[in-house]
């Protein structure tokens, strides 16, 4: 994995707040003044204790615990899950990002990420194969300053080190946007696989809606030194449909004989026999289905020389 831990370069001794339940309510009445200011908002959502350790990196974060709050457990696509969450010696949240957006009326809003860690005293982030607690809020611009219109505490774990990857705005639909993140992970020298996690927003909340997996690679674990690798792109074609629209994803990458293994079956059918290395690319098509999500389509178009 590229990223390493994070760890906070101070000598001072961080303590947690206690936070009532409503931290966890959906349809909460939230309001703040122009202009939007990211930390504020953590704060609004988050009224823990905030710490800025920012030194050669930014660290900031904000501290809590909820004795009132109903832990409920949340998957990590690491599938070393983490504790119940909110967690039981408290948390650690920081903001990731802000996503600014404007839909076609002229409405404005802005999307903010954050991430869950358990609290470190240290205001460390550890744990090689645990994920970082994702969290999106949703606000728009309203007279009255920007209210929040979607919120979704927690959703599922990604990354490493106790860091979720930042989410990137993808448009899906007319004034739809979703989420991409980039999970990449695996053991001390590799190989490292990245699968693509989609977050839209559904029904009232955002969740997780399609899942494309092993769609980069980087490294291995050959003596030889003769590694399968690729990269990939993603698009949305221009589409009929209004909202959801198809995904495509094309690889393109370096396969070897001694490396096969990790390759989809699409690409190994056609290698020529004999041939020791060359180049392949895959065209996968991801079409929404309702209430499963995306699911990819049969018959990817695939080139191999």
């Amino acid at each position: 994995m590229v990223a390493a831990s994070s760890y906070a370069q101070t000598d001072v001794v961080l303590k947690k707040k206690a936070v009532s339940d409503s931290v966890l309510t959906n349809n909460r009445e939230i309001i703040l003044p122009e202009p939007f200011n990211g930390q504020k908002a953590m704060l609004a959502l988050f009224p823990g204790r905030y710490y800025n350790l920012t030194r050669s990196y930014k660290n900031e974060m904000i501290n809590w615990t909820c004795p009132t709050c109903k832990a409920k457990q949340y998957e990590d696509v690491n599938e070393d899950n983490g504790g119940p969450f909110p967690y039981k010696g408290g948390v650690a949240t920081r903001l990731m990002n802000i996503m600014d957006f404007k839909d076609s009326s002229g409405m404005q809003y802005k999307v903010i990420s954050f991430n869950h860690s358990e609290f470190d005293e240290d205001g460390m982030q550890t744990s090689r194969f645990t994920g970082g607690l994702l969290g999106l809020a949703k606000f728009v611009l309203t007279d009255g300053g920007w209210k929040l219109r979607m919120y979704t505490p927690a959703i599922k774990a990604y990354g490493a080190f106790s860091q979720a990857p930042t989410p990137k705005p993808l448009q899906i639909g007319q004034d739809q946007y979703a989420f991409v993140l980039r999970h990449t992970n695996g053991p001390g020298g590799g190989p490292f696989y990245t699968t693509l996690y989609l977050i839209a927003g559904m029904n009232g909340n955002y969740q997780e809606v399609m899942a494309a997996y092993g769609v980069e690679k980087s490294g291995g674990d050959n003596e030889d030194g003769h590694f399968s690798t690729w990269t990939s792109e993603y698009t949305v074609p221009a589409s009929d449909k209004k909202y959801f629209r198809d995904i495509v994803i094309t690889w393109k990458g370096t396969y070897h004989t001694d490396d096969l293994e990790p390759l989809p079956a699409e690409v190994t059918k056609l290698i020529k026999k004999g041939k020791k290395t060359g180049k392949f690319t895959l065209v996968q098509r991801f079409v929404y289905k309702g209430s499963k999500g995306y699911e990819l389509q049969p018959g990817s178009q695939v080139t191999v020389n």
